[in-house]
């Protein structure tokens, strides 16, 4: 941490605050704000961005709050309201000295607000240049593939030019093979037709020159046909051609894009890890609904979340949903689970369950409706979150 600015976030450069931006502490030493923390987790893996040291992490709640920066933040904002404000509010008194109370409480009103959207076009901006990165880097990627499509396409334009030889050359012995058997049958019918001893000889010295020559051609094509290299290039591009369309056609025809549902309080970043489905890990524990971060309650709300139960040879999940700050646990089915989507164990969460204030509820549908759960006052559903 660098001591010129201790109250700063050195990845963001954002100011520490008490709620997404709070002080915390790798195991390497260095501090970086909760919401840094967070963008750099990928694949359960964080690179500190001062030493580059590899961190395990699902979540930017494992690491701990630096209590000692948060108390030397606020040491130095008292000090700078104390000095600053001893100066500014003589001139403010100053200027507006001839403005009523009611005024000056909409002037301060004004600033307050002003501030605050100022505030908040930083974050937007500093989520802006992140994603502007993150597209960047896309870009490159599919140049990178672009690359690897061009090869594929040149392999198939090899393979396909070996098999113009290939079909040339059994062209070239087909027609030498047709004129070989029309011999052989006009010699069967000089055969048929001899009459004299002389005409036998030149007939059978004739015949036996046209066998030798066939069966030298049956030779060679023995010898020439399949060509190894032809045949196993073209059947490996086809085969990886064809394994790369079918994957594209799966994978573009198989789901939409997902719906981001509840989150328009989420930044760009949240957004864009609910869309790829870049989540800190797929199965998740009671602790993560309990603690209900940011990003996994955007997997809840985006329907990401399902309990999961093992019946004999059967797996059966039951959907996880978020109303009114109450978490609901879906009836079993047999399901196929969405992309990206994210499992608990059914069992930790009955685990958990305090049966003396839960809930059982039922889900009530009309036509044309989605499913909205209705409560029962009997034992039965989660705990709330945070509790």
């Amino acid at each position: 941490m660098d001591n010129d600015k201790p109250e700063e976030c050195k990845v963001c450069f954002n100011n520490y605050d008490e709620e997404l931006r709070r002080p915390r502490t790798l195991p390497c030493g260095h501090t970086f704000c909760s919401q840094c923390i967070e963008d750099t987790i990928k694949n359960a893996q964080l690179t500190c961005p001062s030493c580059r040291a590899e961190h395990s992490a699902t979540d930017a709640t494992q690491f701990p709050i630096n209590y000692t920066v948060e108390a030397v933040i606020k040491k130095l904002r008292s000090i700078q309201v104390t000095s600053v404000g001893t100066v500014s509010t003589k001139c403010g008194q100053d200027r507006t000295r001839g403005i009523s109370k009611k005024l000056r409480s909409l002037v301060q009103e004004h600033k307050s607000s002003i501030s605050n959207l100022i505030s908040e076009c930083e974050e937007a901006l500093s989520q802006l240049s992140k994603y502007q990165g993150q597209v960047r880097d896309w870009k490159t990627q599919h140049h990178q593939l672009q690359d690897r499509l061009y090869d594929l396409l040149e392999q198939n334009k090899a393979a396909i030019e070996l098999l113009e030889q290939e079909d040339t050359s059994v062209l070239t012995m087909t027609t030498e093979g047709e004129a070989g058997k029309k011999q052989l049958q006009i010699m069967l019918e000089n055969l048929n037709t001899v009459n004299t001893a002389q005409e036998v000889i030149t007939t059978i010295d004739e015949a036996d020159h046209y066998n030798v020559e066939v069966e030298d051609w049956i030779q060679k094509c023995q010898e020439l046909f399949p060509d190894v290299n032809t045949v196993y290039t073209s059947v490996k591009v086809q085969e990886t051609i064809k394994k790369a369309l079918d994957t594209i056609t799966t994978e573009t025809g198989a789901t939409a894009a997902p719906v981001l549902q509840g989150d328009s309080a989420a930044t760009i970043m949240e957004k864009v890890k609910i869309i790829i489905g870049e989540i800190p890990q797929e199965t998740l524990t009671i602790d993560h609904l309990r603690g209900m971060s940011e990003s996994v309650k955007r997997l809840v709300e985006a329907g990401l979340v399902f309990g999961v139960q093992q019946d004999q040879d059967d797996l059966r999940y039951s959907r996880i949903t978020l109303q009114d700050g109450q978490l609901y646990l879906h009836v079993l089915q047999d399901q196929p689970l969405p992309t990206h989507a994210h499992t608990i164990q059914v069992s930790e969460v009955l685990e958990a369950l305090d049966h003396s204030s839960t809930l059982v509820f039922l889900d009530l549908a009309w036509p044309g409706s989605l499913p909205q759960p209705g409560s029962l006052p009997q034992p039965g559903s989660l705990p709330q979150p945070g509790s």
